[in-house]
């Protein structure tokens, strides 16, 4: 059986203005929906860490995300993961640490990862095995877990060897645990190591290649019209090409990739909109060294089989064309999620609701994303529901009471006035101070 994993669980704490909020993933779809500025992109952007997280990347970049009456914030994921016939639960807990710290002569803001432990349980039919630490590093201890690394830690070589590649990756802002220098040493003793070197490994191929984190920042760029972001999913990995009106140059073998992408992504475009199709244009192919061939090419639009230039479509196809190859991964595999700010944006909302519909009804993967459009309200089971709420200390919470007769619209829009919940879903708004500020305003204005 394939290796596979589900991400299950989310709990996050101080991540932009939520302090503490946790989601249970009970569905292959969860969307989030709830007020402006009340958490729904927290999330995303929570797993956008975990992405970078687990491929080792520079977490820098993430210092802002940190709440700012914080110095640390924690990041714990449970998943379900399946790897060669044994199933496990995994527990990922991550505390990131902001600090200053110099570059070039120059004081800047940074991020160190100040613990990092996976524990984990082994499920035997129905039943899980006692929670246990699988490998984990803190501040004072190089490796947690001390009784599975006694052997190794008392080699002293090996001991200053992974004291430095700890110290190594505090200075790189990346990940102990995800780096490769510890993997090698881990593989050194694979006969004792094998169950964690294979939990780790399929963590980082998760990241690589089964979680797609496609955030607002990579989708806000279509509205700027020259550039457009085409997402793509491959078998090895996932990633975003940006699209201009100029000749974009490749490697060969990822432009076959990209051919073979475009044409899964046409057998689903035809479907939504009728004659329309992307068409890969190559312009050149060039020998720059031995065994390297450069692809020299255009992505167009073509309507009826004439090409026109892609920018002169409308923002909502563009959004279209840019996930649908990673709609086309979650619908079908197993270990595949998806997470996607603002999903409804631009989007006509009856083909909204259609596209959930069939995707709850057949997705094999796992789509998690943020909203406003509540059509879906209308098209979703309340399992696949969460919402927010204006208690930054939970801000996470699904609707209780619910029948199966109930429209959960009409219900949000409900709890909204009547707040019946176990906490407040909408910080109210005074239309009569609304409607007076905008007068006011309107009087400055007629001042100057």
């Amino acid at each position: 059986m394939e290796n596979f994993i589900k991400l299950i669980k989310a709990e996050i704490k101080n991540i932009k203005n939520v302090k503490h909020g946790i989601i249970d993933f009970k569905t292959h779809i969860t969307g989030i929906y709830g007020q402006n500025g009340s958490g729904k992109t927290a999330l995303v952007d929570s797993t956008n860490i975990l992405k970078a997280y687990l491929l080792g990347r520079k977490l820098d970049f993430f210092y802002d995300l940190i709440n700012v009456e914080a110095k640390t914030c924690n990041l714990d994921f449970t998943f379900e993961v399946e790897i060669s016939e044994k199933k496990y639960k995994i527990f990922l807990e991550v505390t990131l640490k902001k600090i200053k710290k110099t570059v070039e002569n120059e004081e800047v803001n940074g991020v160190v990862v100040d613990k990092e432990i996976i524990k984990y349980s082994e499920i035997i039919g129905e039943k899980a095995t006692s929670k246990k630490v699988l490998i984990g590093s803190t501040k004072k201890e190089v490796l947690k877990n001390s009784e599975s690394f006694k052997k190794l830690l008392l080699n002293e070589d090996e001991k200053i060897n992974l004291m430095v590649i700890k110290k190594v990756a505090e200075n790189e802002s990346t990940s102990f645990l995800f780096i490769e220098e510890l993997m090698k040493v881990l593989i050194k003793y694979k006969e004792k190591y094998q169950e964690i070197i294979n939990i780790i490994l399929a963590l980082k191929k998760f990241g690589v290649s089964d979680l797609i984190v496609i955030t607002n920042e990579n989708l806000g760029i279509i509205n700027m019209n020259n550039i457009f972001p085409l997402n793509v999913r491959t078998n090895k990995s996932f990633g975003s090409f940006l699209i201009t009106e100029q000749n974009i140059v490749i490697d060969e073998k990822m432009c076959d990739e990209l051919h073979r992408v475009i044409e899964q992504i046409n057998i689903v475009l035809h479907s939504i909109i009728p004659n329309m199709s992307l068409g890969l244009f190559e312009n050149k192919r060039e020998l720059v060294e031995k065994n390297k061939i450069n692809v020299m090419f255009q992505i167009k639009s073509m309507r009826n089989e004439i090409v026109i230039p892609f920018k002169n479509e409308s923002a909502g196809i563009k959004k279209i064309v840019s996930i649908l190859s990673a709609l086309i991964a979650i619908y079908n595999n197993i270990g595949t999620c998806l997470v996607i700010d603002e999903l409804d944006s631009g989007i006509f909302e009856y083909l909204l609701g259609e596209l959930l519909s069939i995707l709850d009804e057949g997705i094999k993967g796992q789509l998690i994303f943020t909203s406003h459009n509540l059509r879906v309200l209308e098209k979703l089971d309340k399992d696949s529901l969460v919402f927010t709420t204006v208690n930054e200390e939970n801000r996470y919470l699904r609707l209780k009471n619910i029948k199966p007769s109930n429209n959960l619209r009409d219900v949000y829009i409900r709890e909204m006035t009547m707040q019946e919940q176990n906490e407040i879903l909408y910080e109210e708004t005074n239309n009569g101070e609304i409607e007076f500020a905008l007068y006011e305003a309107g009087v400055l204005d007629a001042k100057k």
